[in-house]
């Protein structure tokens, strides 16, 4: 009897040791399973990585932390869009793809060491779940001040172009706070919130663009004619205008963009391959009321092999260099481009830019085309 009870203790020990996990996970360091128990799983967040020196496996460690809680996001959260207009014109996939130093927010270096066997260093980093959860909701936070005031000052004003730039602002303060959402989300293992949805606001601004916000462009030579040359500028600032996402009609567009180009051929001999010519623009942008918002004036050469190229080249030129400024005031007022919270002052003729004779009064009137 006694042997028997023996026997059993002995199978029951084997069985134990035969199965039971712990004696295989006994041997494991931590920078094989990037845990520790200095910060446990349930609290924090942790990322291993490895380098040649200890601070490059630090920051490899913070990289793939940050690239796992974009994992967690994406696979909560996806949402394709692409419209036309400028406002929007970026997907979902480009606003997750955005870096904030929100995921190394509190983070700190827990273990780091040089494995001989692996031939390199090894750092685990961690960040505080609670400690990370708190800084985003406060992010959260101020992009809802920011909407609720945009949200006033929409409810003030009956301008168009006022209510486009505050409307975009709220779109993006939603996108940030949508943002910030997604990651609180990730970090605590809720669900993202439905209260960021910019679809409202979007096709507000839609609708505001195709009536409030349509372009019409008007460009002659020197004479006040349309030559070949002024309607290949009318059309590539009509390209860029569209790429915008804004309307362009062919007479009595809200906004205006106006003005005279011209270019002088230089003497043959003035280089033995090229043909150079003298190229002066002067163009403006009005207001729906009529205020000029701004105007760029210039002179410059162009080359080309032969004239047809000069004169590509040229449309060009003007095209990038002459509207490209006040498309991109244009975009300041109405969109908020680059973050900036106050309508811009536009770009103004200077003394580095005019022509000696001015940009009004070419030094000699000329109405031909590159060909002729």
């Amino acid at each position: 009897m006694v042997r028997w009870k023996f026997s059993w203790f002995s199978l029951t020990l084997l069985f134990l040791i035969l199965f039971s996990p712990w004696p295989a996970q006994a041997g494991e360091k931590w920078y094989e399973t990037g845990r520790s128990d200095k910060v446990p799983q349930s609290r924090y967040l942790t990322g291993l990585g490895y380098g040649s020196t200890l601070d490059r496996a630090r920051k490899d460690a913070a990289r793939n932390l940050a690239n796992q809680i974009d994992s967690d996001i994406r696979s909560n959260y996806e949402q394709k869009t692409s419209r036309n207009n400028m406002a929007i014109s970026r997907s979902t996939r480009d606003i997750l793809a955005v870096r904030t130093h929100a995921k190394l927010y509190g983070l700190k270096n827990v273990r780091g060491k040089f494995v001989q066997a692996q031939g390199s260093y090894v750092a685990l980093v961690a960040v505080d779940r609670n400690d990370l959860v708190r800084y985003l909701k406060g992010r959260i936070r101020t992009s809802r001040k920011t909407i609720s005031s945009l949200r006033e000052d929409l409810g003030n004003t009956s301008n168009p172009m006022r209510q486009i730039h505050d409307l975009s602002g709220i779109v993006r303060a939603k996108e940030k706070a949508a943002f910030f959402d997604r990651e609180v989300a990730a970090v605590s293992g809720g669900t993202p919130s439905s209260l960021y949805n910019t679809q409202p606001e979007i096709s507000r601004i839609e609708t505001l663009l195709s009536r409030d916000a349509t372009v019409s462009v008007s460009i002659v030579n020197d004479c006040g004619q349309i030559d070949s040359f002024a309607r290949h500028v009318r059309e590539a600032v009509e390209q860029d205008v569209t790429r915008m996402g804004l309307l362009v009609v062919p007479a009595g567009g809200r906004i205006r963009i106006t003005g005279h180009v011209s270019a002088t051929p230089l003497p043959p001999n003035f280089s033995r391959r090229y043909r150079y010519y003298v190229l002066r623009y002067a163009l403006s942008m009005s207001a729906p009321d009529g205020t000029v918002w701004g105007t760029v004036v210039h002179q410059r050469k162009v080359a080309g092999i032969d004239p047809a190229q000069a004169e590509l080249l040229a449309s060009r030129t003007v095209s990038k260099k002459g509207v490209g400024p006040l498309l991109d005031g244009l975009k300041s007022r109405l969109f908020l481009d680059k973050g900036d919270p106050r309508f811009v002052s536009f770009p103004r003729e200077s003394s580095s830019n005019r022509s000696s004779g001015g940009a009004g009064s070419p030094l000699s009137r000329n109405c031909q085309g590159f060909g002729d």
